[in-house]
């Protein structure tokens, strides 16, 4: 029996191509997608669990779908979620919203097929030592494609929800990986990233993220190749070397470093210091002086005070990321951090976060600032959201909008900067594209 599927994404890059595994394995049974979720016979909605309004974003939207349909005369749709939030509260979702049909976890999907053409309202949240490789995904967001390279989390970062969500750390074998790349590059996809909640402890058993990574260039010479995430505590020189030595990998890194406060660092079980971060964004910059730097900052974690706060500030003041994910800390219930003394009010909070928040638009004004005149090479994505306009990412991962041009998406072009507001930028070509 054919049916209709309409999918609904929340959170993260990793989730963003956990829906492109579900579509491909509801296709490979005959399901059809749709854009349109009133025609849809089953709607699919893809949780985020890592911070508390991700989670209520989705539930929200649970409910809203559910009063949506009660009472039409037409045929409620099955309602589905999948994902992290799914994995966290299990059968009690089935109770709470009595329009949710299943509660599908992250390691569970090859079930979907079976579970959606059911007739129980159940869950599936078991963890299973499997991956998804031999699913054909349906890619989205052609030319920038993902590969997940390793699953789970074993750091147990105080704060976090993922090891209880995902499951413990596996990595995927890199013959599959690497296959998975040759036959993105020769589609045409010209930038691939590499997916895992901490890339940098990937190890199949003989292959090391360093090797993998330089493997992974060596397969797709005409993609830029990034990864996500990094942990700071298991970033290495050999990676750095890598990055350094093979062109087509973006001098671009994500690197969380949470607080200025080894104090807090502590509390949060993140496995470093602020003195041994610094010394891994210094061999970053000795090894690549142009590499463009994001990172994550939680504000307000249990027990920071004034002066560890400062020291956060301080951190960002010095290292000037080109970017900066900001929070204000959330508790997530089953973490250790939320049995910890001493919290930081709601208020406080928040207060604090738009002190960061000031601090990272003045830095990121000012780094934008100097990219104007500079010629910069771009991969074209497609459209952007204004009429006659085109986007596109530089190797450092700036959005850059072009004015009534016309390039294929995959196209590389080179493009003069000629405005910045913020993380987006306005420039105009100058030269051929190079695809």
């Amino acid at each position: 029996m054919s049916m209709t599927y309409y999918i609904n994404v929340y959170g993260c890059q990793m989730n963003v191509h956990d829906s492109e595994i579900i579509s491909g394995i509801l296709e490979s049974e005959s399901f059809s997608s749709t854009e349109d979720p009133e025609s849809a016979d089953v709607i699919l909605l893809v949780s985020c669990a890592v911070r508390e309004h991700a989670e209520t974003r989705v539930l929200g939207r649970v409910s809203q779908l559910g009063g949506w349909w009660r009472g039409r005369k037409s045929g409620k749709p099955l309602m589905v979620l999948c994902g992290c939030v799914a994995q966290e509260h299990g059968d009690s979702l089935l109770e709470r919203f009595r329009d949710l049909d299943l509660v599908v976890g992250p390691d569970c999907y090859r079930d979907l097929p079976r579970l959606i053409r059911g007739s129980a309202r159940m869950s599936a949240v078991d963890f299973r030592e499997g991956d998804y490789t031999g699913i054909e995904p349906v890619r989205t967001e052609f030319p920038r494609a993902y590969v997940t390279i390793m699953r789970g989390c074993d750091n147990f970062c105080s704060y976090c929800i993922v090891p209880y969500v995902r499951g413990r750390e596996h990595s995927r074998k890199s013959d599959a990986i690497l296959s998975e790349i040759a036959a993105l590059s020769e589609g045409g996809y010209g930038e691939i990233t590499l997916l895992g909640q901490n890339v940098n402890s990937y190890h199949d058993g003989e292959t090391s993220f360093p090797l993998l990574l330089r493997r992974v260039a060596s397969e797709a010479r005409s993609s830029w190749i990034r990864f996500v995430t990094s942990h700071p505590k298991d970033l290495g020189q050999e990676t750095v070397k890598v990055m350094a030595s093979e062109q087509n990998i973006c001098r671009y890194l994500h690197l969380p470093f949470q607080s200025g406060s080894d104090v807090i660092l502590k509390k949060m079980n993140r496995g470093y210091t602020t003195r041994e971060y610094l010394e891994r964004i210094g061999m970053l910059r000795d090894a690549m002086p142009d590499i463009v730097l994001s990172t994550d900052v939680i504000a307000g974690f249990p027990g920071e005070s004034e002066e560890d706060f400062q020291k956060t500030i301080d951190l960002l003041e010095e290292v000037r990321f080109d970017n900066a994910f900001l929070f204000k800390y959330s508790e997530r219930s089953g973490t250790a951090a939320c049995s910890l003394e001493d919290p930081v009010s709601e208020e406080e909070r928040l207060a604090r976060l738009n002190r960061l928040q000031d601090l990272q638009r003045r830095i990121t004004v000012e780094k934008s600032g100097e990219l104007l005149r500079r010629t910069l090479r771009i991969l074209v994505t497609g459209p952007a959201k204004k009429p006659r306009q085109q986007a596109g990412r530089t190797e450092g991962n700036r959005m850059v909008i072009l004015e009534d041009t016309d390039f294929n998406p995959g196209s590389f072009v080179n493009v003069r900067i000629t405005r910045a507001d913020g993380w987006t930028h306005f420039g105009e070509p100058c030269g051929s594209p190079e695809r």
